[in-house]
């Protein structure tokens, strides 16, 4: 079976015919002859292979294929206008501000490498932080959008659920209760990893020199905590080791990611922010919503 394509132009013409009421009413809409309605919709019938119009009738009436047609029509147009208008917007889009949550920071070299050659107009500076607190900046407009993990707004969408699994020393430590490194109340992986510990009966107490990120990677790698991570950190970070299954406990369940905006953000950041996320979690271990 041979490929034909319809030109969008022919289903205009076909919708305007049935919309206008006629074949000179749609010519005038479309500011063209009726010599070329008519060629027009000759050729959309050659294309398809079938009459669109009982041309016996009058007033003009759509035959089955021809009804079957326009509703297709309507649909290829409105699709084709939202495309063009996104790209329209999304090449007018001269700067964006963008939080990442800590825990996503590793994909952000390669969204910026992406930027860099499909929209080197866009200057993008980036925050990172807490979900939180960046959340926090969202709300009161000093940031357009943000990569948030486990912390939902007002005004977001859910981009998957992280898988994440426990790190620390290869064997249990002889401390009890074993010591957990986290980063802050406020953050929800925290919060995951308490309710993990509690609902399983496992000991615990917060490692003191845990006040940051990184402070918190540096105690996991040196074997003097544990701590919850994106399950597949130690395949860039080989000195992150994962806990051995029967070590601890269980991992704890994915948590969701959101893409936030901000209460004025329009299409134009919505767009590019959606295509940020996107590389930056391209290596990230992503569940459906």
């Amino acid at each position: 079976m041979s490929l034909r394509d319809i030109e969008v132009k022919l289903l205009r013409a076909l919708v305007a015919i049935v919309d206008e009421g006629g074949f000179a009413c749609a010519a005038r809409s479309l500011h063209v002859t009726q010599p070329t309605i008519s060629q027009q919709i000759q050729r959309l019938e050659s294309i398809v292979q079938a009459p669109l119009f009982e041309r016996t009738r009058r007033p003009l009436l759509l035959t089955p294929v021809g009804r079957e047609v326009l509703a297709h029509a309507r649909r290829v147009i409105l699709l084709n206008n939202e495309v063009l208008g996104r790209i329209s917007t999304l090449g007018s889009l001269d700067s964006l501000s963008l939080g990442c949550s800590v825990h996503f920071a590793d994909g952000l070299r390669t969204m910026l490498s992406e930027l860099a050659v499909e929209r080197p107009q866009l200057k993008c500076s980036i925050a990172t932080g807490l979900s939180a607190a960046l959340a926090d900046r969202v709300a009161q407009e000093e940031l357009e959008a943000a990569i948030l993990l486990g912390i939902e707004t007002p005004r977001c969408e859910m981009l998957g659920r992280l898988r994440v699994a426990w790190y620390g020393p290869d064997s249990p430590l002889p401390e009890e209760p074993v010591p957990v490194a986290l980063v802050s109340e406020r953050s929800a992986l925290s919060r995951r990893i308490i309710e993990t510990l509690a609902e399983h009966n496992v000991p615990w107490r917060s490692a003191p020199w845990c006040s940051d990120p990184l402070a918190v990677r540096a105690s996991v790698r040196a074997g003097l905590a544990y701590t919850v991570l994106t399950a597949n950190v130690h395949h860039t970070d080989p000195s992150l080791r994962p806990v051995p299954s029967g070590t601890l406990c269980p991992d704890p369940e994915p948590l969701p990611v959101y893409l936030a905006f901000s209460p004025s953000a329009r299409e134009p950041v919505i767009g590019a922010a959606r295509s940020a996320a996107r590389a930056t979690l391209r290596d990230v271990p992503l569940g459906p919503p």
